[in-house]
């Protein structure tokens, strides 16, 4: 290796080759890809979030890819690092004053709960809509403590994509929510609030059990699980 090959340009490590009016680029390119990347991650839904809101998640991919570059490639110069990174933070800290003093942009920055359940019943186009499967409502909802519908007044999915329940004062008949639900628990007979449709938990009227749920579509129908059963389960694990 050639020693002679090499040497200390301050100027080049702070500002590469190009001329000043590069960092007018750098500024655009910041801000285009910053609002793109928010953007994909909205459409992504709550559930792929963990416990970040969309900006929030959009600030640390930013910041990582700004900060990472420069520490191991020497041809990043370090200003225009610098100018990313002060771009991203100027404009967390513009946003976030916007979104407490606008509610239109809180909503497009942060989105808003997601109704999941009401009295007991699962709202199905909602499940879709934020990409979040059946086997995971019920999941989400055994961690809340919760062993059947009948519990249930209303569940949101949260912007960090966590679910937050609302429990009724007393218990109704509804869908067991644990995995063995519909093993053994077929409608035994054509009896109103007697069985309930095996995916969504809408109790069955009289002589609707044994055809299409009207409120999700689906044929499957299981007996009810009642507050006694439900909690007796609970007292025997105890």
């Amino acid at each position: 290796m050639d020693d002679t090959a090499y040497t200390f340009d301050l100027h080049r490590i702070l500002l590469g080759d190009h001329p000043p009016i590069f960092l007018l680029e750098i500024a655009a390119r910041t801000v285009i890809i910053f609002l793109y990347t928010l953007l994909l991650l909205r459409c992504m839904g709550k559930r792929g979030m963990g416990n970040l809101t969309p900006f929030e998640f959009a600030i640390i991919v930013a910041l990582g890819s700004a900060v990472g570059d420069p520490m191991f490639q020497s041809d990043v110069p370090l200003l225009h690092c610098m100018l990313v990174i002060t771009l991203i933070v100027g404009m967390q800290r513009g946003m976030a004053m916007l979104s407490e003093r606008n509610a239109w942009a809180e909503k497009a920055l942060s989105s808003t709960p997601t109704i999941l359940i009401v009295d007991g019943v699962i709202q199905v186009e909602n499940l879709y809509r934020e990409s979040y499967t059946h086997e995971e409502l019920l999941e989400a909802l055994r961690l809340n403590g919760v062993a059947q519908l009948g519990e249930v007044r209303i569940a949101y999915l949260e912007p960090s994509g966590e679910l937050s329940v609302l429990r009724r004062e007393q218990a109704g008949r509804g869908l067991s929510v644990e995995p063995e639900r519909l093993d053994g628990r077929r409608c035994p007979e054509d009896v109103a609030g007697e069985c309930c449709c095996g995916y969504c938990g809408l109790l069955a009227s009289d002589g609707e059990w044994n055809k299409a749920c009207k409120h999700c579509g689906h044929r499957q129908w299981v007996a009810v699980t009642t507050p006694k059963e439900s909690g007796r389960r609970e007292s025997d694990v105890a």
